[in-house]
């Protein structure tokens, strides 16, 4: 045990700089990622909101194909099959268009389960006093759609920042990439990917807190509501 930790102490000066610039990558990745799932997912949304039934089909087409294929094939397809077609990406934007389009399955779910939850009554009685479809959206359905949705969001976030570790097999300086570098480079693999556990836990657990506390304090709120 004393060897153990020994071997922290030693090395520790010269593995923290490393592995704090790979956490920060790991953290734009995730977040760029999770920027284009929520821009892709409202489209989605949007799509299957509309009245036309072509594109209703190809958003709910894509939702179902992109939620049964596994994250590293498509990371494999963006960053290996598009080279042949004359597109080359960097390992960085290979990872975040994958773990965006990937996301944005399941934020596109998301939002439209929040639209879901208000009952129709609201967005009647809002166009009934004379509000526009678009006041009633920004200042009637979304703020209290937002309630429901803003728990399941950060998790997704959370299983994106988790995700972000496969990108390492398409050579972006992530957590994970760097750690299987630097366990070869030291041959102490146990200490090393010890460590990179306490990273992403420390990137992780305050969101996943969060998310909990957001969930008892918005499920409450809708509760007073209700009873109202």
């Amino acid at each position: 045990m004393n060897s153990f930790m020994s071997d922290f102490y030693q090395y520790w000066p010269e593995w923290w700089p490393r592995l704090a610039e790979a956490a920060k990558m790991t953290a734009k990745l995730s977040s760029a990622g999770f920027a284009l799932a929520l821009l892709v997912g409202a489209i989605l949304v949007a799509m299957i909101r509309g009245g036309n039934p072509v594109l209703r089909f190809a958003a709910n087409f894509f939702i179902q194909f992109v939620r049964t294929v596994p994250l590293l094939a498509l990371l494999l397809a963006l960053y290996f099959a598009l080279p042949p077609l004359g597109i080359t990406l960097p390992g960085f934007w290979a990872g975040v268009l994958g773990l965006g389009l990937h996301g944005a399955a399941y934020v596109a779910e998301i939002l439209r389960g929040g639209l879901q939850s208000l009952h129709r009554g609201q967005r009647e009685a809002a166009l009934s006093v004379g509000l526009a479809p678009r006041q009633v959206f920004l200042h009637v359905v979304f703020p209290q759609a937002l309630r429901v949705m803003l728990a399941p969001l950060v998790n997704t976030y959370v299983a994106l920042l988790k995700d972000s570790s496969l990108c390492a097999l398409i050579a972006t300086d992530e957590l994970m990439l760097v750690a299987r570098a630097m366990s070869s480079e030291y041959f102490l693999p146990l200490h090393i990917f010890l460590l990179v556990g306490v990273f992403y836990f420390a990137i992780a657990f305050p969101l996943s807190m969060l998310s909990r506390v957001l969930e008892q304090r918005l499920s409450r709120g809708r509760r007073v509501m209700g009873a109202t």
